[in-house]
């Protein structure tokens, strides 16, 4: 009878502290949730005017080249006062996701299915990194990896580009370039 009367109050103890701690934010009991799908396009029908609308070449694909960092991924580097960092769109990092709400945004304004890759039934995952100078512009986008549709992974290029400039990094950041990891995942509703 002893044990029992001393075991419930540690128990409960123990459960209303591991709670407070995570409520406070000591604890982040989030750790183990995957991300949500970050960007997503699912489309029924095209509209009739994009069908017999006249299809425009896509004139910036040549002006912005892919950038390669000069470390690995989620590096920071500090050469001589240029620093640059990565981080993925889907990030809850406090210090950044305002500024990845206001990216997600301005992407998903402009972002439609691609019409050639409708019109084939051709789902897939594009997986992109973007490169945002301090200044906004855009200094690059590299496609990481490809859904196997050539239409599907340039529609997520291009959207990226045309999305461009964005806005200035934040003063906090201290970084010369901010690289964003970012997925576009295309899939067709029945």
């Amino acid at each position: 009878m002893g044990r029992k009367a001393i075991f419930w109050p540690v128990i409960i103890s123990i459960v209303i502290h591991v709670t407070l701690l995570a409520v406070a934010g000591v604890i982040n009991l989030n750790d183990k949730i995957m991300p949500v799908d970050v960007l997503s396009v699912s489309i029924k029908e095209p509209d009739l005017e994009e069908k017999l609308a006249p299809k425009k070449e896509n004139k910036i694909k040549g002006k912005i080249k892919p950038v390669r960092t000069k470390k690995e991924k989620g590096s920071l580097i500090d050469d001589e006062g240029w620093r640059e960092e990565t981080i993925d769109l889907a990030s809850t990092d406090i210090k950044y996701v305002t500024y990845l709400a206001k990216i997600k945004k301005k992407i998903l304004r402009i972002w439609k299915y691609p019409q050639k890759a409708f019109e084939k039934n051709e789902e897939g995952n594009v997986v992109v990194r973007m490169s945002i100078d301090s200044d906004g512009n855009l200094s690059g986008v590299t496609l990481l990896t490809s859904s196997g549709s050539v239409d599907l992974d340039d529609g997520a290029l291009s959207v990226v580009q045309e999305a461009a400039p964005y806005e200035h990094l934040p003063g906090i950041y201290n970084l010369s370039r901010l690289h964003i990891i970012a997925s576009f995942n295309y899939k067709i509703s029945d």
